[in-house]
């Protein structure tokens, strides 16, 4: 699962890149892909827009239609005949990665590219949010922003040296190194978790929301870390020329995107006492 994660694209139920983030301000997209059995492949056919890091992936989890109850999930490999990908235009305020249009014609893939059983996608309801995916994302971000500020302090120099030998920002840039390399380990323990349920039967994985533990260390942590590498480029970091400014911006995006912290910090505390907050309505409807 944790491989998959930066390399798969899959459409998002809603029309923005971050799911979660903006959930109520844009228009949902109707569009249905069915699928039909034919002997030993299932054709699609159908349009899917708004798909997150579609002009980039190499590997497509699709929800269709194939007249069970409930959606199935196939898996696309890009070079699929009958698949063509198309990259979004950037209009509007929509600013967050790459985002493409699948158009599926006729498009072959074998059965054993079936994920689950049929009409039972694992990326439907619940399974969908025990995903780590958005953290994963949150971590691309960090790590660009944490790649450019070294790059930097390797290059700039301050006192006739380069400015990542001076205890300041060495030290700084170690906090942000220490920050994701701890995240990128509660995301692949929470990617983990999935692909093995029965690792918490037998304990060897504590009976805990590892997902929302991963979202809520990793978002903060994150969005101190790219600070920190913002702050490593002096005044230049908040120039809108520069790409700091743009990782801070979405490291903050994903910090109160979808579930906030505060509602997670609160479901992390009903596993540890072993009791569930009497839901409401809009409660769920949130969820």
């Amino acid at each position: 699962m944790s491989r998959l994660l930066g390399q798969m694209g899959r459409y998002q139920m809603r029309s923005v890149a971050l799911r979660g983030s903006l959930r109520r301000s844009t228009v949902e997209h109707k569009a249905i892909l069915r699928a039909v059995r034919a002997g030993d492949a299932w054709i699609i056919n159908g349009v899917k827009d708004r798909v997150a890091n579609a002009p980039l992936a190499k590997l497509f989890a699709v929800e269709v239609s194939s007249g069970a109850n409930g959606a199935s999930l196939l898996l696309v490999p890009r070079d699929t005949p009958g698949l063509s990908v198309r990259e979004s235009d950037r209009g509007g305020h929509f600013h967050h990665g790459a985002c493409g249009e699948l158009a599926f014609k006729a498009c072959r893939v074998p059965v054993e590219n079936l994920v689950g059983a049929e009409g039972e996608s694992p990326l439907a309801g619940d399974a969908a949010r025990d995903l780590p995916q958005d953290s994963a994302l949150n971590l691309g971000i960090g790590r660009a922003a944490y790649e450019a500020a070294l790059a930097y302090a390797q290059l700039r120099v301050q006192g006739g040296r380069r400015i990542i030998e001076h205890q300041a920002i060495g030290t700084k840039l170690a906090e942000v190194a220490v920050r994701l390399e701890v995240a990128r380990a509660a995301i692949w323990q929470a990617a983990w978790a999935c692909d093995h349920p029965e690792a918490f039967a037998d304990r060897s994985l504590r009976d805990l929301p590892l997902t929302r533990i991963a979202k809520v260390f990793a978002s903060e942590a994150i969005y101190h870390a790219t600070k920190d590498a913002a702050e490593c480029f002096g005044a230049m970091g908040v120039m809108r020329d520069m790409p700091l400014q743009k990782y801070v911006h979405d490291a903050l995006v994903c910090l109160h995107s979808g579930t906030s912290n505060s509602d997670a910090k609160l479901r992390i505390a009903e596993a540890l006492a072993g009791y569930r907050r009497p839901a409401n309505a809009a409660a769920l409807a949130a969820e």
